[in-house]
């Protein structure tokens, strides 16, 4: 009973149950008033001057149509539900200061700058994020190789360590991880951990207390608070961990038993990463860095965590890049376009979900009618029941155009990475859904030519071998397609 009521008095339960009380309200509200033609009229009314609002606006058009689509099928609604879902939960004075902390950032990258060879990397330059050589990569092929490494490079950290994750649960893998940062907090280096408040909710105040009497800071990000908007954006999805400005880690998996299959609510589950070692790695301390700066708003020496590591590895190019919904530029989306478009013999992708723009989905297409074979993995057991079959909504007609489209029947397929042609890749905490694309913080590392790419492309190969090729006969009935083409009108929500 104590920890039933300890759950129901936990500021984020509340803020929860307050959100599930406003859409309630809102269903009712709405359903009430439109049977009054004067309500009506105010509520269509609201919905046009919407519309043309968003089509005034230079956002990209592929989102402003995800969203102009269900105001014009439910008018009504539709506009209402736009003002108190679409509305920023970031106050417009702290997105200043967050891309302002991106203009400083530019600044302590400059002198790491290596000569271009690609698109993306020239891309990514103007974007404020460099190319490296002098970097040693390590592919990561699952949430426990991740953890056995890492707690390795914990264990040698003599500095700081810089974490940031979107979940962290209680569980075997978070106590054998925070064991270890107390230890190296204990010997005297420098550990800050940022977590997601929202997907963060399990690290309770108890367990923060627990690291804080060790000397370790943490941070929650964007805290959530009883608002009107119930909107859940601008979340921190990124997966990254610091030591020393010598090893830097770019994962898909969080914090929690079933990230290493300890336990398997989901079947198999399968996420990746990859272990970086040098120069590249400073990238990764000053995006750390930048989120702690704007979460605690406190000027912090980046110079004091600079520390000049060689490795004996320089083959290839590797760009960690960050992401941030606040600054207009879709950074994930556009790289991931730029290796679509750019791709000759083979695209290879593994995602949790498949909830797409038309423009991705028309690259995709035209990239396998060109002749490019397009190869996706996605999982045989969702996690996310609705989801889902907004993902399987979009195969039919990429499977029409000769995309693979194969599910991982062990289970659950949460990696999300890209191969192009067996010499670019990305991988990172990005989904392929309008969420890690438009509305969360996130991040990747760009690969071109590095030694990790061939294990990258075995590794995925392993995984097709384990897979099921869906076939056109595999398509749901009738029924259950009208129910997912209409669950797709809210698929800028997903």
């Amino acid at each position: 009973m104590k920890k039933m009521w300890k759950l129901l008095l936990n500021r984020i339960t509340i803020a929860l149950i307050f959100a599930l009380l406003q859409i309630a309200l809102f269903i009712w509200m709405i359903y009430y008033l439109s049977s009054f033609w004067q309500w009506n009229l105010i509520f269509i009314t609201i919905s046009v001057a919407i519309l043309l609002f968003l089509l005034s606006r230079e956002d990209n058009p592929t989102y402003t149509i995800a969203w102009i689509i269900p105001i014009i099928v439910f008018p009504v609604v539709g506009g209402a539900f736009y003002l108190l879902y679409r509305r920023r939960n970031i106050k417009p004075s702290d997105r200043d200061r967050h891309l302002e902390l991106e203009r400083n950032r530019n600044y302590f990258l400059k002198a790491m700058e290596e000569p271009l060879t690609t698109k993306e990397a020239n891309y990514l330059k103007n974007m404020g994020w460099p190319s490296y050589k002098n970097t040693a990569t390590t592919y990561l092929p699952s949430g426990e190789a991740m953890l056995t490494q890492v707690l390795k490079d914990i264990y040698q950290a003599r500095h700081f360590i810089l974490m940031e994750f979107f979940i962290i649960k209680p569980s075997h893998m978070w106590t054998k991880i925070s064991d270890a940062l107390k230890q190296k907090a204990t010997d005297g280096v420098e550990v800050r951990v940022v977590v997601d408040d929202f997907g963060g909710r399990a690290l309770t105040l108890s367990m923060q207390k627990e690291l804080r009497d060790f000397g370790i800071k943490i941070y929650r990000f964007n805290p959530l608070k009883i608002r009107l908007n119930f909107a859940n954006n601008y979340r921190s999805h990124r997966k990254v961990v610091v030591i020393d400005n010598k090893f830097g880690y770019v994962m898909g998996n969080n914090i929690g038993d079933e990230y290493i299959n300890l336990t398997r609510p989901l079947g198999h589950w399968v996420d990746t990463g990859t272990r970086i070692e040098g120069e590249a790695v400073w990238s990764l301390t000053l995006m750390a860095l930048d989120t702690i700066s704007f979460i605690a708003n406190e000027t912090m020496d980046y110079h004091r965590y600079y520390y000049e590591y060689s490795t004996k590895q320089s083959k290839g190019m590797i760009i960690p890049f960050g992401d941030t919904p606040l600054d207009k530029e879709e950074v994930t989306k556009n790289v991931y376009m730029s290796l679509i478009y750019s791709a000759k013999h083979s695209i290879r992708i593994t995602t949790p979900y498949l909830i797409i723009d038309p423009e991705f989905k028309h690259a995709l297409r035209l990239a396998a009618k060109s002749g490019v074979e397009v190869t996706i993995i996605i999982p045989a057991i969702p996690d996310k029941s609705i989801v889902y079959m907004v993902t399987k909504s979009h195969l039919p007609i990429l499977m029409k155009d000769g995309i693979n489209i194969y599910t991982y029947t062990p289970g659950f397929m949460h990696a999300k990475m890209m191969i192009v042609d067996e010499t670019r890749a990305m991988i990172g905490s990005a989904n392929l859904d309008y969420r890690s694309l438009y509305l969360h913080f996130e991040n990747s590392i760009y690969l071109h030519d590095t030694a990790c790419i061939p294990t990258m492309s075995e590794h995925f190969e392993t995984l097709r071998e384990a897979s099921y090729l869906l076939k056109e006969r595999d398509q749901a009935p009738m029924h259950i397609r009208i129910i997912q083409l209409i669950l797709r009108l809210f698929a800028s929500m997903m």
